[in-house]
């Protein structure tokens, strides 16, 4: 499965988002696009979603918006043991 997360490091929402991949052990298996860094981020988020709203979490082409919707769905879709391993 690819995952990409479309964030800025400014905003809160998508702290939050961070910081559960990071308590979760997920970096390695999510590309990160920062919008305000990576050339292309941005139109490639209006592109997928209508909006430019972060964070955005994209599963196989399949945009995700809204942090908690996001945390929700890494944690039931990647989030099990590899967070039971770190508790």
């Amino acid at each position: 499965m690819k995952l990409e997360l479309i964030h800025k490091w400014a905003c809160p929402y998508s702290a939050r988002v961070r910081d559960f991949i990071e308590e979760r052990g997920l970096k390695d298996q999510i590309a990160f696009m920062e919008v305000d860094e990576m050339e292309g981020a941005k139109d490639r988020l209006e592109q997928l979603t209508g909006k430019t709203q972060v964070p955005c979490l994209v599963a196989d082409g399949e945009p995700i918006l809204e942090s908690r919707d996001i945390i929700q769905w890494l944690d039931q879709n990647l989030g099990g043991a590899q967070g039971a391993a770190q508790a």
